[in-house]
């Protein structure tokens, strides 16, 4: 038997505007409206990438990077026994 999961949906307009998401962080984002920043932020990252042209700019570009995934993973601890199936 296959196990059916519960479909994720944004609604917004006062229900005129139904959405499909595909996780929990597409929908926290699209709830609260995060989709400009998440599209700088992908361009921020595209253009600092684009600037790498040497190891020790990488080793920092590394570190930024690590301390951004490491504080997402900890909002996520705490905020992820809320948002659990």
């Amino acid at each position: 038997m296959s196990k059916s999961t519960n479909p994720l949906y944004h609604v917004s307009n006062d229900g005129r505007d139904v959405e499909h998401v595909n996780n929990i962080f597409e929908l926290l984002i699209k709830k609260f409206g995060l989709t400009p920043v998440i599209d700088f932020l992908e361009s921020m990252f595209q253009f600092m990438l684009d600037e790498v042209k040497s190891y020790p700019i990488f080793l920092l570009l590394k570190d930024m990077l690590d301390q951004i995934i490491e504080k997402m993973l900890s909002i996520y601890q705490r905020i992820g026994p809320f948002i659990a199936n």
